[in-house]
């Protein structure tokens, strides 16, 4: 190097303002966050919604298992007892498990058909202990005609259900529903071994 010669330092030129922007526009590492975000609540609400759906039928099903094992037991019998009632009641606690029968009563009757058809209450039995319906009431379930046989009976079974969904408390401000969903369904079935099941003490 010449002594005379002037060294040139080269210094870095700073980066423009517009090419910066233009790196963190193209930098997507947060795009796969941002909309996880954005589809978290909807996931959510789906997730919910299906373990609602799910229970309910489920619950749904075993509240009509329990009335048709129920009317199957009594209508298998002649002259029962309150507590041969109350240990074919307690299968419905079994059909019912995991879950709990705290919410679940389920009635069992005997209903005489007269001359024309018209049903009346022989006796009824409820799991929650006692009679259920009055005695030479008409039944509060609707029959169908081709069961109305003047002069003949049937054993009417009935499970009922206070079901409670797991999340029924969640979301409720912005989506407006009950907080329990009642089930119900009945099962009726004509006497095996006699007329008229009776049940002296009911």
């Amino acid at each position: 190097m010449n002594p005379g010669t002037k060294t040139r330092r080269h210094f870095p030129q700073p980066r423009c303002f517009l090419t910066g922007l233009r790196s963190i526009g193209a930098d997507k590492r947060a795009v796969t966050a941002i909309e996880f975000a954005m589809i978290l609540p909807f996931m959510l609400i789906l997730l919910i919604g299906m373990e609602e759906v799910t229970g309910t039928l489920d619950h749904d099903r075993k509240v009509s298992r329990i009335a048709n094992s129920v009317a199957d037991l009594v209508a298998q019998g002649q002259t029962l007892t309150p507590a041969d009632l109350k240990a074919m009641l307690d299968i419905g606690g079994k059909i019912i498990d995991p879950y709990p029968d705290t919410d679940l009563e389920t009635i069992v009757a005997s209903v005489t058909f007269d001359d024309e058809g018209t049903p009346a209450v022989d006796w009824s039995y409820s799991s929650k202990g006692g009679s259920a319906w009055p005695e030479g009431s008409k039944p509060p379930i609707e029959l169908p005609e081709t069961v109305a046989v003047p002069n003949s009976s049937i054993v009417l079974a009935q499970a009922n259900l206070k079901y409670v969904p797991t999340f029924s408390g969640m979301f409720t401000t912005y989506f407006a529903r009950e907080s329990s969903i009642d089930l119900s369904d009945s099962y009726y079935l004509r006497p095996r071994l006699t007329d008229t099941v009776k049940c002296p003490a009911c």
